[in-house]
């Protein structure tokens, strides 16, 4: 019997090869570019969260500043059994440093007790760049466009001293206004805020009078104090 010799498929076309080819190309340059787009996409959320973290890392960084500066104001007004104060530098522009205002902190203790006379105590601190203490009120201090809650209202309740006195070549140099809270010896506020202080922080610009431009008013973090000292931390504009 004459065997029956082996049957070979013909190869394919150079046409119907590139057809496949073509095809093949096609469908991975679908998945290719849907691919990119969902990176994209990825990659813009990251940025714009990143973005929010940042700002929200200085404000809590700001915070505990704060509360560490109050702590301390309340510690020397006990151990020197003196009055003592944490002064905010509060003289606006053109007048004042663009830098300092509402950004510039110290703890000072009268010396002696009962007198007008502040010596500074420590350091002098900066609050985080784009982070301000919110004054009362906030009138000419807003971006546009950005309306300030009211009820309750996120602002700062301090007394406001002229000529408070601090020598002259501290950081406040001589400064003709400051913004301040105060404790008596015993660790008490003075005066007695009713029900508490409260002490804002939000986050903002410059605008073209060299003034801060609060440009968030749910960007707001703070600190609420009691008439006894104790403190509490506020972590929204509408905690105050």
């Amino acid at each position: 019997m004459t065997p029956t010799p082996p049957v070979f498929a013909p190869p394919p076309s150079s046409r119907r090869l590139g057809l496949r080819l073509c095809n093949r190309r096609r469908g991975f340059t679908l998945i290719e570019v849907m691919t990119v787009i969902g990176l994209i996409v990825i990659l813009v959320g990251g940025s714009s969260f990143a973005l929010r973290d940042k700002a929200g890392s200085s404000l809590t960084s700001a915070q505990n500043t704060l509360a560490a500066l109050v702590g301390q104001t309340r510690a020397q007004a006990a151990v020197n059994q003196t009055e003592a104060r944490l002064l905010i530098y509060a003289v606006r522009a053109p007048a004042g440093d663009v830098e300092k205002y509402l950004r510039l902190l110290q703890v000072f203790v009268a010396s002696p007790q009962g007198s007008t006379t502040w010596v500074p105590v420590g350091s002098p601190v900066y609050l985080p760049r784009g982070v301000f203490l919110v004054p009362t009120p906030t009138t000419g201090l807003l971006a546009t466009g950005v309306v300030w809650p009211t009820n309750p209202a996120p602002i700062s309740t301090l007394g406001t001293a002229a000529n408070p006195n601090q020598p002259v070549g501290t950081a406040f140099n001589g400064a003709s206004t400051v913004f301040f809270l105060q404790f008596n010896p015993d660790g008490s506020l003075s005066p007695a805020a009713n029900p508490y202080l409260k002490l804002a922080l939000t986050t903002g610009g410059f605008a073209a009078n060299n003034l801060p431009a609060f440009n968030n008013a749910n960007a707001v973090r703070g600190l609420l104090i009691r008439p006894s000292g104790a403190v509490s931390f506020v972590n929204d504009a509408s905690g105050f």
